[in-house]
């Protein structure tokens, strides 16, 4: 299925439309990193894997965890003033770049990572569902309509998933980065009906499957956020085109740039990628995924702790 060269059209129509015209908030170049480090092993253990948890949801249907594909990132940002949706962009790749994920040159690509500024987010995500037919919405608009499209968070995300490599040949081989190669290489796109990919079962037998973020629709909205200093938001879209979240509302013990909006973390509000979110992405990156979804988080918790250093030589 190809949907990415007619995004960037859709898109431009759309946001112009509904683009916000309110005044765009002074970047902010100063990164704060955050964190704090738990003291007790039996506290890692429990407060790592919870983060990893909480960041890192299992694909509805291949059951791993989705990272950003081998094609690599391509972000494009509409809605501000040129010299704010350039920001945003270049934020967004330098976090992705700094978590070793795959990475194109932003202006020169086919963008899979969509980051819209509006003050009508509703109207403009049923425009662009209009206009792909819900393919940007995700392989659950088909089931899932009414939910789906229905815009209610400050900054909201929808993801076009993929499965890569196919388990059923020897001619295509996965890697423990998730790159694959062979004549079965290619990204196939979630569809909402059919055969789920045989992805495995964490055996000694290791499945020949990755899940990917094929694309990235995030949406924030000006009338909830305006007022709010760029640097922290762009930050949250990094995330949101990252990794795709299990839960937005959570409060783990260490803190994350998800606290900025999560209704359910009462402390200061963080104003940057934090220590904990570096560490997981980072061991997202590096991580093992290809094996079952319990296990890929397993692998990516273990990453995660050494990042933070709290793992004894």
């Amino acid at each position: 299925m190809r949907f990415v060269p007619f995004i960037p059209v859709v898109l431009a129509m759309a946001v112009g439309s509904a683009s916000a015209q309110t005044a765009a908030p002074k970047p902010q170049e100063t990164v704060t990193v955050l964190g704090q480090r738990p003291t007790s092993r039996e506290m890692v253990e429990t407060v790592i894997r919870q983060f990893v948890e909480q960041h890192a949801a299992l694909d509805r249907k291949s059951g791993l965890i989705v990272r950003e594909g081998k094609t690599g990132l391509c972000a494009v940002t509409m809605g501000l003033p040129d010299a704010f949706d350039s920001f945003v962009t270049a934020r967004v790749t330098d976090a992705a770049k700094s978590v070793g994920a795959p990475v194109q040159e932003p202006g020169r690509c086919s963008a899979n990572v969509e980051i819209l500024f509006t003050d009508d987010p509703q109207t403009l995500v049923t425009e662009l569902s209009d206009k792909t037919h819900g393919i940007i919405l995700g392989f659950h608009f088909a089931h899932e309509k009414g939910s789906i499209i229905h815009v209610w968070r400050p900054i909201q995300a929808w993801y076009i998933t993929g499965t890569r490599g196919d388990p059923h040949t020897q001619n295509s081989q996965v890697d423990p980065d998730g790159s694959t190669s062979g004549v079965h290489s290619k990204l196939r796109i979630d569809a909402a009906y059919g055969q789920s990919p045989n992805t495995g079962t964490g055996s000694h037998i290791r499945p020949r499957m990755g899940s990917e973020i094929a694309n990235a629709l995030i949406v924030v909205d000006l009338s909830k956020v305006g007022g709010q200093e760029i640097g922290p938001i762009a930050d949250y879209a990094a995330m949101l085109a990252l990794s795709q979240p299990q839960t937005l509302d959570g409060c783990n013990a260490m803190p994350s740039i998800l606290d900025l909006m999560s209704s359910s973390c009462a402390r200061d509000k963080p104003k940057a990628l934090t220590e904990s979110d570096m560490a997981y992405l980072k061991a997202l990156y590096a991580a093992d995924i290809t094996t079952s979804g319990a296990l890929g988080q397993e692998n990516v918790a273990n990453g995660m702790d050494r990042n933070l250093g709290t793992q004894k030589p």
